[in-house]
């Protein structure tokens, strides 16, 4: 029986590589197709050869690419699929270089692994790569390019980008600092109300930051027992979850799997289907209330009726969904992340949050801090700097594509090629960053300011992060808020201070762990 079931399962396996043969083999035969067609085009010009020819030109006298060994066919499937692949990726570039590539299928990739090379490939040359991969998986939970961070660059898609962040830019002006203090506030009685008992405080983020982007986009906000604040969050949480699963990246570069049983990808469109279920409720609900005198959600009102000039597109139903759905992920799962990583760095550092304390009692006389008051805290902001470097909260951004022939480093790019600029590896190299695994925040103090030019935490370039000004002001005052009222303790001395290393998928995430919020006197 034994024999026989091995038997069964090579013979499967080798079903699956002539499978995987068969169609890559297509795939370059096709390619060749098309070459040949070029060829024969170019002939009828003379500009084209000379073109063609000196682009073979370039190509020749650029250097290839460095890079890990890669297996036929699979490439460097292995290698992505690492569990913590921000800090693997990170050591791939101490042995190759800040710029390398990797392969997956027929698909090439090139990692950026410092703030110089991200710098020069996002900002400089934006123009060259500020394009989307085009990815089957994308288009299923985008509902098809609808999306701003998934969409691919193009006309349309600066429009829509340029609509929202308009929007947004209202709703910073105009009322966001008061909904970040009554959160902030809010989350102060929820720690109260513990009474110094260790508690895990990570749900609580995840409320207090929610709270902020409903209460703008549906005028809503919930207490943290709330059935349809925990089934919204949950299904948010399951598709970032899922949708970093090497299952489902699997079918962005072997096509043929698609038509195979794939339970994660299942499950996926399971919760894609319930998001839109949720937002989609949110939405019709506005159609009917958005005359209402007592209904404000000014976020979705912003997005129907945008300032200033005739704009070139209108905003479909299917734009403001996915619009939606971009703050509630990148607004939500991140800063809340980023403030469970921020205790769990004071936790290993307590002399720190003393010092911010004593830093807010000097220059605010007990006032609760305001936005504008930043530049007067030095010390907050080189903590907050300091906890964006060491865990930025999407370590590997969003892929991009280059969408013309280009370069980077001296390295020539073709049209198409998927960069992927590693935040994590350009926020720990030891070249830029002494001692890049301490919690030091008095880095950010020291020096010229060439700290805070190496710090991309929200990339750059046409796809810098859209809600960045919203990050920054909640990292702000739930920050200041939070340590000039608690200081967090560990939460007994058996138990281990919070791991550092995290959870890697789309969103880093730390560890759950539990700390006592100690109100101070």
């Amino acid at each position: 029986m034994y024999s026989v079931t091995v038997s069964v399962g090579a013979a499967a396996l080798l079903f699956l590589l002539l499978v995987m043969v068969c169609h890559l083999v297509r795939r370059r035969n096709q390619q060749s197709n098309k070459d040949v067609k070029r060829c024969i085009q170019s002939t009828a010009t003379v500009s084209k050869p000379l073109h063609c020819l000196s682009q073979l030109f370039h190509r020749s006298l650029a250097p290839s690419l460095p890079g890990p060994p890669s297996l036929p066919f699979l490439g460097n499937i292995f290698d992505l699929s690492q569990d913590h692949l921000p800090i693997y990726l990170t050591g791939l570039a101490r042995r190759y270089g800040n710029i390398y590539r990797l392969r997956c299928g027929s698909t090439t990739m090139v990692i950026l692994n410092s703030s110089e090379v991200i710098r020069e490939a996002l900002v400089k040359k934006w123009s060259d790569f500020a394009g989307r991969p085009h990815s089957y998986t994308a288009d299923k939970v985008s509902g098809g390019g609808y999306s701003i961070s998934l969409g691919d660059y193009s006309e349309n898609w600066k429009s829509h980008r340029r609509l929202t962040h308009s929007a947004l830019q209202r709703c910073v002006a105009d009322s966001l600092h008061c909904l970040i203090e009554e959160q902030a506030l809010y989350l102060k009685q929820v720690l109260l109300n513990y009474k110094e008992k260790p508690m895990d405080l990570s749900e609580d983020f995840t409320v207090a930051t929610s709270n902020i982007i409903t209460k703008l986009a549906f005028g809503k906000s919930y207490e943290k027992s709330s059935a349809h604040l925990q089934e919204m969050h949950g299904c948010l949480n399951k598709i970032v979850s899922l949708w970093g699963s090497p299952w489902i990246s699997a079918l962005d570069s072997f096509p043929f799997l698609r038509k195979l049983p794939n339970a994660p990808f299942t499950r996926l469109m399971k919760e894609v289907a319930k998001r839109d279920e949720i937002i989609g409720g949110h939405l019709d609900e506005f159609k009917q209330k958005k005359h209402s005198e007592d209904f404000a959600a000014p976020l979705l009102q912003y997005l129907n009726s945008p300032e200033g000039k005739v704009p070139k597109m209108t905003l479909t139903d299917s734009h403001i969904h996915m619009t939606t759905v971009d703050l509630l992920i990148g607004g939500t799962e991140t800063t809340a992340a980023w403030l469970s990583w921020t205790i769990a760095f004071l936790l290993h550092r307590p002399e720190v949050q003393n010092r911010v304390h004593e830093e807010l009692h000097s220059v605010l006389k007990g006032q609760y801090p305001h936005y504008s008051d930043r530049h007067k805290l030095p010390y907050l902001c080189a903590v907050i700097n300091e906890v964006l470097r060491l865990r930025p909260v999407a370590p590997l951004a969003v892929p991009h594509k280059a969408i013309r022939d280009s370069s980077i480093a001296g390295y020539f790019i073709p049209k198409n090629t998927i960069v992927i600029p590693n935040l994590f590896g350009a926020h720990h190299d030891p070249e830029v960053w002494p001692d890049p695994q301490s919690f030091r925040p008095e880095r950010f103090l020291e020096g010229n300011g060439s700290c805070l030019r190496a710090l991309i935490p929200f990339g750059g370039g046409a796809r810098l992060c859209l809600g960045e000004s919203v990050a920054k002001m909640e990292m702000f005052l739930f920050t200041g808020y939070l340590l000039r009222d608690f200081q967090f303790l560990p939460a007994s001395p058996e138990e281990p201070l919070p791991d550092l290393r995290g959870l890697a998928s789309v969103v880093l995430k730390a560890k759950p762990y539990r700390v006592i919020a100690c109100p101070r006197a």
